[in-house]
């Protein structure tokens, strides 16, 4: 009897210690998500700061600066929510990923609003279509945008300066394309891989921790979405959410 005891407690033991090994790791993974989540809206809220901070705007375009700084701080507060639920860490019983229906064409301006700062440093054009232009989606605004930047900012890294990324919405998809370095094959089905990084010294260099994919596979499951990669290496890389 004091065996089986003492077999049922280091059993419940182990067993304890897989739970806090695991509550830690989604601990770690929230915390990298939330702080790569940030860079690109406090890029754009900076850039929009110091433009107000520098230059003499009129007051109409002081208004527009604030207004957007105002609209992605409260945005950041709602996605800090949901993501504590997306990834496990709470159930903060706040975070309702209700879809709504979008007008793409205004969504995808509010995206080149948002990369507007981060484009720039590298004299990056973007474009974006939208067909038919009076499309509309339905989905959570708050974390697509999310993947959508996520997108931007990997297809940035992969290009050269003074090139251009395509941000497409259609009826059956929502694709950014770049025309970089693209991913080798042997490395395409790992890269939505939690801290999987292709170039490993290059994105350490600028800052990356290999989790925008993997975060943008979950957004694409919540939703009943897909995501599909498709590059070529010397010719760039097509990510899509097919819906």
């Amino acid at each position: 009897d004091l065996s089986q005891t003492f077999n049922y407690m280091a059993k419940t033991i182990e067993s304890k210690m897989e739970e806090l090994k695991d509550a830690v790791r989604r601990q770690e993974e929230f915390t990298a998500n939330f702080a790569h989540e940030l860079k690109t809206p406090m890029t754009s809220i900076l850039g929009y700061a110091d433009t107000l901070l520098t230059v003499r705007l009129q007051r109409q375009q002081q208004e527009r600066a604030l207004s957007y700084i105002s609209s992605e701080c409260r945005r950041l507060s709602r996605l800090s929510v949901k993501m504590l639920e997306l990834t496990g860490l709470y159930e903060t019983g706040e975070a309702e990923f209700v879809p709504v229906e979008v007008q793409m064409n205004q969504f995808l301006e509010d995206v080149k609003k948002l990369v507007t700062y981060r484009l720039q440093e590298r004299n990056i054009c973007l474009e974006i279509h939208c067909n038919p232009e009076e499309l509309r989606k339905t989905f959570d605004p708050d974390l697509m945008m999310s993947a959508v930047t996520n997108f931007i900012d990997n297809a940035v890294k992969a290009s050269d300066e003074n090139s251009k990324i395509v941000l497409e919405a259609t009826q059956n998809h929502l694709s950014v394309q770049d025309y970089g370095k693209g991913i080798p094959k042997e490395d395409l089905k790992r890269v939505t891989e939690a801290f999987y990084m292709v170039d490993k010294s290059r994105s350490r260099v600028k800052g990356s921790v290999g989790l925008g994919l993997a975060l943008c596979q979950k957004i694409a499951d919540i939703h009943g979405f897909q995501l599909e990669i498709t590059s070529h290496l010397g010719k760039g890389t097509i990510v899509s959410v097919l819906w």
